[in-house]
């Protein structure tokens, strides 16, 4: 028989999740440091609304493979908590692009109206205020790697929309979702889902 080598590279990404009325650090710091499973993550906060962060350097086949189980060991070693995200965030500003793909302000500003590249940027996502346009990350990689070129983490960007928009609809599932309509709404998940 013989023996499959599995390629194994290290991946980053933030965990962000929330304790209410997380106070003390020394307990979530203990519960991460004794964990052999979280042996790879570095603790932040809790800050004051109680939101803690693991900052993971894992070593994993893949990157949905190392945060898939991330978010399993959190859960488990922080029964209490509520996952909020996983990071970097998919929605972005102009800047936020800027420095993701390594050009200035102005060259994505003007490949974002359509004055610069092979058009079809992205529409945007919405609005922070009456200046500031936000886009979806996911879309903006997927458009930069189709017509520029690689981006880092362009491939991650699509996962990481997926999994964060998972994780708001757990959150916001128990007061928005009537049990009438829910299964209608469960019709709308893609059929891998």
């Amino acid at each position: 028989m013989s023996s499959q080598v599995t390629d194994r590279h290290a991946h980053l990404f933030t965990v962000l999740f929330q304790i209410h009325e997380a106070r003390e650090p020394d307990d979530y710091a203990e519960r991460v440091y004794q964990d052999d499973e979280l042996e790879d993550a570095l603790l932040g906060g809790p800050d004051a609304a109680g939101i803690i962060d693991l900052d993971f350097e894992r070593e994993d086949t893949s990157f949905p493979t190392a945060v898939l189980r991330a978010l399993r060991e959190i859960q488990r070693a922080f029964p209490e908590a509520t996952i909020l995200r996983v990071e970097p965030d998919d929605l972005v500003t102009i800047a936020a692009i800027a420095d993701r793909v390594g050009r200035s302000h102005e060259s994505v500003r003007l490949l974002a109206r359509g004055e610069r590249g092979h058009g079809d940027f992205p529409a945007p996502a919405g609005q922070l205020d009456a200046k500031t346009r936000v886009w979806r990350w996911s879309e903006v990689a997927r458009w930069f790697e189709d017509g520029v070129g690689p981006v880092a983490a362009g491939q991650e960007a699509g996962f990481l929309a997926a999994v964060n928009d998972l994780l708001d609809l757990r959150r916001v599932a128990p007061e928005a979702i009537d049990d009438s309509i829910a299964s209608d709404m469960a019709a709308l998940l893609p059929e891998q889902l």
